[in-house]
């Protein structure tokens, strides 16, 4: 009887690749690497929400497309543009409407730090060790023991070095090159981030002592804080509190997080944070300003238009609303007008 010869498995041609010391073509590696040239090149046609923004707006700017079809998918109800009435609908109107050339210097992490210059806050920034344009430049050896690498026209791009914890440099750079090839502009209709060009920047490490940091996010609401959001586990098991700037505990959370708990105690740089936003915020109708206390230091983390990309699900339900009142909408040709330096009113 003849043998029947069977095609080789995807498995065993891994194993008999990887015996020969060639390149893995199994296919998960073949997308891995594909997905940096598609981030790249093709990122508008990514999802089946890019398609669907190209297929129902056609003709219409690309990321006020997105930003409706994203705001269905995650609601289920289209945004009601024309009379926008709960918080994530006011920042989708935002994220259209707004479109000064300010939003993307404060929303990038390296810019941000000349825009909080300007307004005499320079000593509330953090430590820069090193500014590159591009992950092969990245110094590794000029670096600190610990340290955070960051690029600066995105949101979570981060690599943390913990101390004494050896960093894969190659696998770094990886990350680094991939993400400074991709445009976050383009996952949640974000236009700002594509307004500055991509940089990594690395920062002093930020750590109390227990391998941990809190973080403080104050939501300002033209001009006035009304929501201080407090995160601990920064680094994992993040947990989060929303209290009052009077440090009450606040009766919603986002929807992804459970109970928090007794709430934390309140800040002795609590004022002094809710002064720095409200300079920092001043022209903008909502802003997220970041804060950490490092060693008694304050610092300013980093600004936010729309947080969590402008669809906030609050919980309990009506909160959606309630907080979406807290928000008065300018005329949008009004909002064209502004200065383009509008917290520069505050420096004495």
């Amino acid at each position: 009887m003849a043998t029947v010869q069977r095609r080789p498995t995807v498995r065993q041609k891994k194993k008999r690749n990887d015996a020969k010391g060639n390149f893995r073509t199994d296919r998960n590696v073949t997308v891995k690497a594909f997905k940096p040239w598609f981030a790249r090149h093709a990122s508008r046609w990514r999802s089946t929400r890019h398609i669907a923004a190209h297929l129902q707006f056609p003709g219409m700017e690309f990321h006020e497309a997105l930003t409706r079809v994203t705001y269905k998918r995650i609601f289920g109800v289209w945004p009601d543009l024309d009379d926008p009435r709960t918080i994530s609908e006011k920042m989708c109107w935002l994220k259209i409407n707004d479109r000064r050339a300010i939003c993307g210097e404060i929303t990038d992490k390296y810019r941000m730090r000349g825009y909080a210059e300007r307004l005499g806050l320079a000593a509330m920034l953090n430590d820069l060790h090193g500014v590159w344009e591009s992950a092969a430049e990245v110094d590794f050896h000029s670096l600190p023991d610990c340290y955070a690498l960051k690029v600066t026209n995105g949101s979570a791009w981060n690599v943390i070095k913990r101390p004494g914890v050896p960093i894969d440099e190659e696998s770094a750079r990886r990350r680094l090159d991939r993400w400074m090839k991709t445009n976050m502009a383009d996952h949640k209709g974000e236009w700002y981030y594509a307004a500055s060009p991509a940089r990594i920047i690395a920062e002093h490490y930020l750590d109390n002592g227990d391998g941990d940091i809190p973080d403080y996010k104050l939501f300002v609401f033209n001009g006035k804080t009304r929501i201080v959001q407090y995160c601990t586990g920064r680094y994992q098991n993040l947990r989060s509190i929303f209290m009052s700037p009077d440090w009450e505990p606040m009766p919603f959370s986002y929807k992804v997080f459970k109970p928090y708990g007794a709430p934390p105690p309140r800040p002795a740089e609590l004022d002094q944070m809710i002064a720095a936003s409200h300079r920092l915020a001043a022209g903008f109708p909502l802003v997220r300003v970041d804060f950490y206390v490092h060693q008694g230091r304050l610092l300013l983390g980093e600004m936010s238009l729309n947080p969590v990309g402008g669809y906030t699900v609050f919980r309990p339900e009506e909160w959606n609303l309630e907080i979406g009142d807290w928000l008065e909408l300018p005329d949008a040709a009004e909002l064209r007008n502004r200065p383009a330096c509008p917290g520069a009113a505050f420096v004495a």
